[in-house]
Formats: structure tokens, C-alpha cells, sequence
């Protein structure tokens, strides 16, 4: 069998027939389901929205029927403990025969699915090396997003503890980048997963003996279950409240999604009183501090504002939002947590700078950023 290392990098993948995802694509076990957990429905208002017109009509339209969503039903979480799996890539799990467990695809294209099961196709020929006894899954499509591990991955994790009382299983991290990891290793302490708990796992196939997954939980964009604010409430509880009222959070150091004239704008903020909260190069309890503590938070759409869950309600959150950007994440999480949420849509300029078209500099200068936030420009 020719190995997942030499198909990458050819045109293996695009000459697939898609339909072959869905040929090994399938439901867990017949007794896979162990528990389930039924949410309350959730209700979002319609946000505060700035310069939408900037936004092509398509996607204006997109966002404005996800904004009227006003009732956000509850679903069920569901616990599955699988058996004799192969946990490869973000979270996706494969039998020892190569089928897909559905409930552990995310947001995976067919070309990562068809990858990694050639992978785990492989490492199944040649003998798997790397064998665990049992552990929560932890890990998925997003992994190696701060944002992704906070919202979706840390919330799995801290419920299947809870509800199956496994206080001695460990949890299957991502290993990647090392600041986020490090970040989800010091969330799942406050979880109270110990080191010997917590293990970082890399993109290679693992066999596990007996797994734990959690499904509809959320659904980045569509479904926030609102046990995902009770984990973070219970998980944080601990740690105190900062004493700084108005924040700043940079998108350093990203150079996509930022503002055109970065260094301006946090110097005028920082004349008004604000202080920076550079959330990559603090610690998770630092994080989790500055949030709680804030009254007001200004940053440009990134990662670390996925911190505006640890906020009061009532908090002032003003986010810079790049014009094009299909994206309702950070609404859906103020909603969540009863911010007053403002977004604002911002012109793009300069080169591409990541995997999306609108991550590029945002172009709105210092002054502006400054006459948006102040609370009469609103009302």
C-alpha cells in the first residue's frame, strides 16, 4: 500500500470521487450511546451593527438572516463510548476498518477525510505504534485555535467528566501550536485534569481501547449549547476579577484582520484610559482575570476575544469586523453571555494574509476607532 506521506503533495486526493467520504462514513455502534443531555433554547436580539454596506450584498444577506434567528432551539448532548478506534488528525476517529465515525467530523473538508484515512489505512498495514487504554476525546477541527479549544473542545471535555463521573480518564488534546496548548492544558487544570490527565496528541494515528466523544455540544457559527457558559463559569470561578475597566486586546502578533494602523490606534487608546491585553502572551488565569474584570473591550476580530466569555453581562464589547467576513461567532457568543455587543464592518486593504479573502488590514484610522466607541455615536 503506497503511503499517506508520498500521496501528499500529488493530485491523489482531487481524483477521489467525493462520494468514496460517504461510502466509509458511519454512524457509531449499536450501544455507542451511553448518555444524553437534554439544553434549553436560547435567544438572541439582533446586534449592533456599523457599515454593513461595505459588506457585498451576498453576504449582508447572509448575515442578516442568521442575526434574525431569534430563537435558537435547544439540542440534546449526546455521550458516545466508543471501542477499538483510531483517533488520526483533528478529532477525526476510524474503526479498524477504515469507516469514519460521523459524529467526529467537524468542520473537515472531504480532502482532510480522505487524508487522513489514508493514514490511518496505513499505519493499520504497518502496525500502529502509538496505543492509549482510554480517554475524552478533545481534539477537533480547529484544534490549533485558542478560540475553537474554548468554546468546543474544553466544554467536551469538562462535561464528560461531570456527567459519566471519569475522574480517571484522560483527555486527548492537540499538540499544536505550543501557546495553545499550553493555554488548553492550563484550562483543563481549572477543569481539574491534572498533568497525568492531560495528552497532547499530534496528527498520527493512535489506537485507543475506549473512547469518549461528545456530539452536539455546538456548531461553530450555528449552535452554542448554553452548557457551554455554565463549564466556563464553573471551570473559572476561582479566579478573581482584574481591576481594569476598559480593555484593549491586539491582534499581535497575527498581521492579518488588524487594524491598518495598529500601533496608532493602541496609543490613543491608551490615552483614553484603556489598557492592552495582549492574550497571547499572557497566562490562561491572566486571561480569564482581564476579561472578568472589564467593562469595556475593543479589539479586532480574532482568537483571544473568544475571552469575552469570561465577561460580566452587561460588558461593552466593540469588535472590528473585516467587511467580508461571513462570520457570527463572536455575536452568537455575546448573546450567549448577555453582552451589549457592537460590531463594526471595516473596509480591507493590503495583501491576503491567511486562508480567507478578508484576512487583510482593516482599513479605519485611529480617530475613527475612537468616535466608534463612544456610546453616543449608538444611540
Amino acid at each position: 500500500m503506497e503511503s499517506a506521506g508520498s500521496l501528499l503533495g500529488t493530485d491523489w486526493i482531487t481524483m477521489v470521487d467525493k462520494k468514496a467520504v460517504e461510502e466509509f462514513t458511519i454512524p457509531p455502534p449499536a450501544g455507542a450511546k451511553v448518555a444524553s443531555m437534554p439544553c434549553t433554547n436560547s435567544y438572541y436580539a439582533y446586534p449592533k451593527v456599523k457599515n454593513l454596506h461595505l459588506a457585498s450584498s451576498h453576504i449582508a444577506s447572509l448575515l442578516d438572516g442568521l442575526w434574525r434567528r431569534s430563537v435558537h432551539p435547544g439540542e440534546d448532548v449526546t455521550f458516545y463510548h466508543l471501542k477499538d478506534v483510531i483517533v488520526a488528525e483533528e478529532g477525526l476517529v476510524f474503526d479498524l476498518a477504515g469507516n469514519l465515525i460521523s459524529v467526529t467530523r467537524t468542520y473537515h473538508t472531504d480532502e482532510e477525510v480522505l487524508a487522513g484515512r489514508q493514514r490511518v489505512l496505513d499505519a493499520i498495514e504497518r502496525g500502529l505504534a502509538n496505543k492509549i487504554d482510554k480517554g475524552i476525546l478533545g481534539k477537533s477541527r480547529g484544534a490549533d485555535n485558542y478560540g475553537h479549544f474554548l468554546v468546543e473542545m474544553l466544554p467536551r471535555a469538562w462535561l464528560a467528566r461531570k456527567i459519566l463521573s471519569l475522574n480517571d480518564w484522560p483527555v486527548i488534546i492537540f499538540d499544536e501550536p505550543t501557546a495553545v496548548t499550553r493555554s488548553a492544558t492550563a484550562a483543563l487544570h481549572c477543569a481539574g485534569f491534572s498533568n497525568e490527565y492531560v495528552l497532547p496528541m499530534g496528527r498520527a494515528p493512535v489506537f485507543v481501547d475506549d473512547l469518549i466523544v461528545v456530539d452536539r455540544l455546538t456548531g461553530h457559527a450555528v449552535y452554542l449549547s448554553p452548557l457551554v457558559m455554565e463549564c466556563l463559569d464553573t471551570i473559572t470561578e476561582t479566579i478573581a476579577a482584574a481591576k481594569n475597566d476598559s480593555i484593549y486586546v491586539p491582534r499581535r502578533p497575527s498581521k492579518s484582520r488588524d487594524f491598518n494602523d495598529e500601533h496608532l490606534v493602541a496609543e490613543r487608546l491608551q490615552g483614553l484610559g484603556f489598557q492592552e491585553v495582549e492574550a497571547a502572551a499572557l497566562p490562561f488565569h491572566e486571561q480569564v482575570a482581564a476579561f472578568k474584570g472589564a467593562s469595556r473591550v475593543v479589539g479586532c476580530a480574532g482568537a483571544a476575544l473568544t475571552n469575552i466569555a469570561f465577561c460580566r453581562p452587561g460588558t461593552d464589547v466593540f469588535i472590528f469586523m473585516p467587511s467580508g467576513a461571513a462570520e457570527v461567532f463572536f455575536w452568537m457568543l455575546a448573546e450567549a453571555r448577555n453582552l451589549n455587543y457592537h460590531e463594526i464592518r471595516c473596509r480591507e486593504i493590503g495583501p491576503q494574509r491567511g486562508a480567507f479573502s478578508w484576512d487583510r488590514l482593516l482599513d479605519v484610522s485611529p480617530d475613527e476607532v475612537v468616535r466608534l466607541i463612544e456610546p453616543g455615536v449608538w444611540n
